[in-house]
């Protein structure tokens, strides 16, 4: 007798569909970007998946409402599920899990990564060079830099970490009570006053830059980097700051609305990636691989598998 077929939902912008068990049926992201609420209600409704390998696209009251005859696990394939309404979920009996842990590195190396081309504006040199423009701009170390971290869970530690190896002084904003042996904790104020370079890795939506914070760094030059969440700037108010010098270089890896095509692709003080945070092979493979065995464990919990 065969086994009945699942329907799985990849909602992510990319997914490898290789499946540990073979009655699961994948059926992917036809627009490959991170999709519109409508975009998942849409899909929710045609496939009628009893499973949904979640990507950052919200997952509303209302969408878990419309699929509560079907949908039994969501299992998040990434870190944050700030996206997802756990109390609906819960009401309506469905499963949810995340892969807590498994990009850590992968994002504070591209945050180093970004680091440094802000730094020696790698990015702008290379541009000039290819439009025949041989022109050497003078950088900067990143050793002997203060670091100011906000967001001190386990991917801002770990970036506090590699800078400190670089030689790299560490300061911190936290809201909890978290303390390194190698790091300074400070207010936002004081690190906006301070720090030579800012990293975001700050959970949640609750906006953290704004026109004030970034009046509130002078007109250092700061370099900005945001691997987190694209809601944590705001964006008008950045694109000002980068025009009048208090913030000498960005560095966005997340935005407000992705795919992002806006006025920060015109300036030459931005280096600019699209939301590749989890974009480093071995990460992205292992985290796939978790977050289809808990998509496993829940349909097996839920008597669905």
């Amino acid at each position: 007798m065969t086994a009945k077929q699942i329907t799985i939902l990849a909602t992510t912008s990319s997914f490898g569909t290789g499946a540990p068990a073979a009655n699961l049926h994948f059926v992917v992201n036809p627009w490959g970007r991170k999709l519109l609420e409508a975009e998942l209600a849409s899909l929710l409704e045609e496939y009628r998946p009893a499973g949904l390998l979640a990507g950052t696209e919200p997952i509303t009251r209302a969408v878990l409402t419309a699929a509560k005859d079907y949908l039994r696990v969501i299992s998040r394939v990434g870190a944050g599920w700030d996206n997802v309404d756990h109390d609906a979920a819960a009401e309506l009996g469905m499963r949810v899990y995340r892969t807590s842990g498994v990009l850590t590195q992968a994002v504070a190396e591209l945050t180093i990564g970004l680091m440094l081309a802000a730094l020696r504006s790698i990015t702008l040199q290379d541009r000039l060079l290819r439009q025949g423009v041989w022109k050497k701009c003078m950088g900067g170390l990143l050793q002997g830099k203060k670091v100011g971290i906000i967001g001190m869970g386990g991917i801002g530690k770990r970036v506090g970490e590699l800078v400190r190896a670089f030689g790299a002084e560490v300061i911190f904003h936290e809201v909890e009570a978290h303390e390194v042996p190698w790091g300074q904790r400070v207010s936002l104020a004081q690190l906006l006053e301070d720090a030579d370079i800012i990293s975001l890795h700050a959970s949640g939506k609750q906006r953290i830059l704004g026109a004030e914070e970034f009046k509130a760094m002078g007109n250092r030059g700061v370099i900005l980097i945001n691997t987190a969440r694209g809601e944590l700037i705001d964006e008008a108010a950045l694109s000002s700051a980068l025009r009048e010098g208090g913030v000498g270089c960005a560095c966005l890896d997340v935005f407000q609305e992705e795919p992002y095509r806006g006025d920060f692709c015109a300036m030459d003080n931005m280096v600019l990636t699209p939301h590749i945070g989890s974009y480093a092979q071995e990460a992205r493979e292992l985290m796939e691989k978790i977050a289809v065995d808990h998509l496993i464990q829940g349909l097996k919990e839920a008597e669905a598998l």
